[in-house]
């Protein structure tokens, strides 16, 4: 074969070879990107669940307090379970959130807890936050990442 012959196999190959690791690129990513939704929504579920338990406890005069305990202990599964799974960026915005909701935490025994009123005051003030956040279920959620850390900014935030 003549040199430009070579060229051009070579140059078709490459081609090929770069398609390829386009194509493997672009699962990888949305695998990825598929996780986070998956790890985002498992915190979106938590904490509106942390919410609404809340809530149902005023409503209910805290007839089971640890109840509140254990779904915020939930809620920081969640986001501990998401910062190991990842390590990159999006940790600081998980740490933030998580010593956030670390601050609320009542011991460390979720069955035999007995709340005073400033822990109950602490809590419904974390409902007030998780509600005005959008942390409820009567707003949709949307689990992309800019989004999701946006809420995470507006929850942290102190007002």
């Amino acid at each position: 074969m003549r040199k430009e012959d070579w060229i051009k196999v070579i140059l078709i190959v490459s081609l090929f070879g770069n398609a390829a690791l386009f194509m493997n690129q672009q699962q990888v990513s949305k695998r990825q990107e598929l996780k986070y939704e998956i790890l985002n929504a498992y915190i979106y579920r938590d904490l509106t669940q942390l919410e609404v338990t809340i809530q149902y406890q005023i409503d209910n005069n805290w007839v089971n307090e640890p109840l509140v305990t254990q779904k915020l202990d939930d809620a920081i599964d969640s986001v501990i379970l998401h910062i190991g799974m990842e390590g990159d960026d999006k940790d600081a915005v998980l740490w933030k959130l998580h010593d956030y909701l670390k601050r609320f935490k009542v011991g460390d025994e979720t069955l035999a807890v007995s709340l005073t009123d400033k822990q109950r005051a602490d809590y419904i003030y974390l409902a007030e936050k998780l509600r005005s956040s959008g942390w409820n279920y009567n707003v949709g959620y949307d689990t992309r990442w800019n989004i999701f850390a946006s809420k995470v900014k507006g929850l942290i935030t102190e007002s």
